[in-house]
């Protein structure tokens, strides 16, 4: 080889050695290039399939959420359009039995079937006062109350719900955050989740009413529908039987309910939906069978200085622990 080089390059072997650590470098800079490309490319397929299952994941959550949205809009205009034809037949009602009950004596069988006829017609139009809050009637009045306090006026409505052998458990982990509602229709939200829990357990059993704060962030945010930053979140946790996962999705819908013919309007869980979604909020299930169900409210806090928030008391129906960030109560 070394006189075959000499003959037909004129090499030396002094040349022929000088060359060979210069062509290995160059062989391992294009062999390290090489395993750099193939290093990336392996990486980049071995994150795709994570990334496209994170994406997948926030598409199906977008949808529902999009599915959501036209539940509420189709419920809005349901509800505006029977508010107003029902109440103009109640309120006539209503007038004329107000009317013929101060005609009659106060101790007649005639004013006492007034009195119930007003009473009744009071009824609907507190209903149609429910269903019309998904439509442009509701979500009036809305005011920046303390959320630990509104959580405890609602419950404290909702003890007539709670049977002498339930518990009734409230824990307070934020005392000072504010929330802009509507205070009659957030306690009509409270008594509906207490009542919820309730007729899921029976006879016996406990329902857990947490109060805390918490951030969403950008990703929740946009799967659910909210805002990020600061939320007050209401868990209301009982220890029933739970959802079946087949009927979960279906809680919020309107005229939806497990139970028997008659038994229900399916209507509780559907009006207290499109009431927190008014107030830029949202209302979610967990639940697994046999482990219960928890309801999660959240509600976006106004952006006001904590530090200027004045602490208030609870209601003194509910009675607090020494444990400020515990307050027990049972209802008989």
């Amino acid at each position: 080889m070394y006189e075959l080089a000499r003959e037909c390059e004129d090499w030396d072997l002094d040349e022929i050695l000088t060359c060979i650590p210069a062509l290995a470098i160059v062989a391992t800079w294009f062999a390290m290039r090489r395993w750099r490309k193939g290093s990336r490319l392996n990486q980049t397929l071995n994150e795709q399939p994570g990334e496209l299952a994170d994406a997948l994941a926030e598409r199906r959550a977008m949808e529902a959420q999009l599915l959501e949205g036209y539940k509420a809009a189709a419920m809005g205009t349901f509800g505006g359009r029977f508010g107003v034809e029902i109440r103009r037949v109640l309120e006539p009602i209503r007038t004329l039995a107000g009317e013929e009950t101060g005609r009659t004596g106060p101790d007649t069988d005639e004013r006492g079937q007034w009195e119930r006829i007003a009473g009744l017609a009071d009824q609907g139009l507190a209903f149609v006062n429910c269903v019309a809050a998904f439509g442009d009637e509701g979500m009036r009045g809305i005011e920046a109350i303390i959320a630990a306090e509104g959580v405890g006026e609602s419950f404290c409505l909702a003890k007539d719900e709670v049977g002498s052998t339930l518990q009734l458990e409230f824990r307070m982990d934020d005392e000072s955050s504010r929330i802009r509602v509507n205070r009659r229709e957030f306690n009509e939200v409270g008594v509906q989740l207490v009542a919820n829990a309730v007729e899921a357990m029976g006879t016996a059993g406990r329902v857990v009413i947490g109060v805390d704060i918490m951030t969403v962030d950008i990703q929740t945010a946009t799967t659910q529908g909210l805002t990020a930053g600061g939320h007050v979140r209401v868990l209301v946790e009982d220890n029933g039987p739970g959802i079946p996962p087949d009927l979960q999705s279906h809680v919020f819908d309107p005229f939806f309910t497990t139970e028997g013919v008659g038994d229900g309007r399916g209507l509780g869980l559907a009006i207290a939906y499109g009431l927190v979604r008014g107030w830029n909020g949202n209302l979610k299930l967990r639940s697994r069978p046999a482990q219960g169900a928890t309801f999660q409210i959240l509600i976006p806090t106004p952006d006001v200085d904590r530090s200027s928030r004045s602490r208030q008391s609870f209601p003194t129906s509910l009675r607090l622990t020494a444990d400020s960030s515990v307050a027990r109560t049972t209802f008989g």
